[in-house]
């Protein structure tokens, strides 16, 4: 170990011989570690393992340096005794408060939310999925950086086929540092490569989580992550959101209908408007105005993201005068290029993913483009491609567009229609 200043060494007397305690203040309990030098240094035990008062106590050989590192990096402290090491569990990590996901707000049920702490991650889980079927199979992934992931699932419903292939590619990680954690993961799991659709499923609610996992599926907890991972998933999985469940059957169905009309129109209705216009009048400039619209709104998404609180107000009359009443007069836009883009664009707000309505967005902008040099066939032929891709996609073995293909009538119905729960 170095020198930082966060690590620190105790040496202790016990009955005459000399054992040295070593923790990183940074990430360990200082109620703990005082609590067992108390219990050394007052004997409390016939020897020096009965007198370490703490809850998991693990014996390793003082030879093996890498397991210890690792334990001290994790929060944990060793105690030195000759050729014996005793490491202890006295993690206490800096976290921030369990709140509400600022992505997946609901009007009504739970507020809390995952945090960074796999530990409270796990334990969020645990009190809505009171079962003993319930297992979190911890792996430890990583070279040079490693990092702790915990894979759950309920034993009595998981596929085991799919969970032995998770497990299988998890152990076969040989990364040296995943600091960027949950993505890094995914890419690692799916071999992703250039592909841009979520072939997994992220939530920060634990309720979502739950619920996944009690339909027999797999989630992933990564520490230093409030987002956890669900697979396998589906592109109409991705498009539910927690609302729909938190409303009456009928209302509840009503915002979905809703939801999947938006996001079909933050992809289609501007190509298609596009492609109507193109047949009365071919122009060039009419699709360069439409592309500069498309990237001057998603400039502003990301300059949205990036600007501080304080000044997102002036941030709003920036883009009010770029993409109003002002470019309008200037005869930049069109009054029906900033119409029809607008509305794509709120439907693309109203997509229940991130990840999917970036995704979204790639997808017009291609199909805009498609049109601009092919016109009819450039749509036709861009969609057909698009829809086989889809078609092929198959995260570990299951159908990214199921229930629609293969076609499950019933599971297609149960997704449209939100139906009221049963007792029986």
């Amino acid at each position: 170990m170095n020198d930082s200043y966060d690590l620190k060494q105790r040496v202790l007397n016990f009955r005459g011989r000399l054992i040295y305690l070593c923790f990183l203040a940074s990430l360990s309990n200082d109620t703990l570690i005082s609590r067992l030098v108390e219990g050394i240094e007052n004997n409390q035990g016939k020897d020096l393992e009965n007198c370490l008062n703490m809850g998991d106590v693990e014996i390793v050989k003082t030879n093996d340096i890498q397991n210890i590192q690792y334990a001290l990096m994790c929060g944990n402290c060793a105690l030195f005794d000759g050729e014996t090491t005793y490491v202890m569990d006295t993690k206490n990590y800096p976290n921030r408060s369990i709140e509400e996901p600022e992505t997946e707000k609901s009007v009504r049920g739970a507020k809390d939310g995952f945090n960074e702490s796999i530990l409270n991650n796990t334990g969020l889980l645990r009190r809505r999925l009171k079962s003993v079927e319930l297992c979190f199979h911890k792996e430890t992934i990583g070279t040079k950086n490693p990092m702790d992931i915990a894979v759950a699932y309920l034993e009595d419903k998981v596929d085991c086929q799919v969970l032995n292939q998770v497990l299988s590619r998890i152990q076969e990680i040989r990364a040296q540092e995943l600091i960027m954690s949950d993505r890094a993961i995914e890419e690692l799991l799916l071999d992703q490569g250039y592909n841009p659709f979520p072939l997994v499923r992220y939530s920060e609610r634990p309720d979502i989580v739950a619920t996944h996992i009690q339909h027999g599926y797999i989630a992933i907890l990564c520490d230093t992550s409030s987002s956890v991972l669900m697979l396998p998933t589906t592109i109409f999985e991705i498009l539910e959101h927690v609302e729909e469940h938190r409303q009456t059957p009928l209302i509840g169905t009503f915002i979905r209908l809703i939801r999947l009309s938006a996001v079909l129109l933050s992809i289609y209705l501007v190509p298609i408007w596009a492609l109507a216009v193109s047949f009365m009048q071919w122009d060039w400039t009419f699709f360069v105005q439409i592309l500069l619209v498309e990237l001057s709104i998603e400039l502003l998404r990301i300059a949205t993201i990036h600007t501080p609180e304080s000044i997102s107000n002036a941030m709003g009359l920036i883009a009010a005068l770029l993409l109003g009443q002002f470019a309008i007069d200037l005869g930049f836009f069109s009054e029906e290029i900033l119409l029809f883009c607008a509305v794509g664009s709120i439907g693309g707000f109203a997509t229940p993913n991130y990840e999917l309505s970036l995704t979204n967005k790639y997808i017009k902008v291609m199909m805009i483009l498609s049109v601009m040099f092919l016109n009819i066939f450039g749509f036709v032929i861009f969609n057909i491609c698009l829809w086989i891709y889809l078609a092929r996609l198959k995260p570990f073995g299951m159908s990214y567009l199921y229930p629609l293909i293969p076609f499950d009538f019933k599971a297609f119905i149960q997704f449209l229609i939100r139906k009221p729960k049963k007792g029986k």
